[in-house]
């Protein structure tokens, strides 16, 4: 018995085709996320907007306040994710003591934790990098 088998190109052809198709769909699933109101524990008004930016916009770390009001307006929301730990565990952290010193303003998050919970809470919108070309 023999089996065709598409050579190592065309399967991860596949792969990378079946990724970007739900990729997309997610996107579309995206656009249909219901519409909340903002937070209204602090003034946003009184702090800079540079934690909105990307990196080469000039992103600096948003203040403690804005960590710390954002995380319990997203927590009271969707109970879920009601404790640090679980809060963690969504934006891919090891422990909930990192959540905490975010707030605390101890430690001020890293660019991509704090970027993909700006995406996840509608924020700012998803980043979606060109490929140049399939290179072996």
């Amino acid at each position: 018995m023999k089996i065709d088998l598409p050579n190592i190109a065309e399967q991860q052809a596949f792969v990378f085709e079946a990724a970007t198709q739900a990729a997309i769909s997610q996107l579309q699933e995206n656009l249909k996320a219901p519409r909340l109101p903002a937070q209204t524990e602090i003034d946003e008004d009184q702090y800079p907007r540079s934690h909105l930016l990307t990196e080469s916009e000039g992103w600096s770390p948003p203040h403690q306040d804005l960590i710390g009001a954002y995380f319990r307006h997203f927590q009271a929301h969707f109970p879920a994710y009601n404790t640090d730990a679980k809060l963690a565990a969504l934006l891919g952290l090891s422990s909930d003591r990192r959540v905490r010193a975010f707030k605390d303003g101890s430690k001020a998050p890293p660019y991509g934790v704090w970027r993909r919970f700006l995406v996840m809470t509608g924020r700012v919108p998803q980043e979606i990098i060109p490929v140049f070309a399939f290179m072996a």
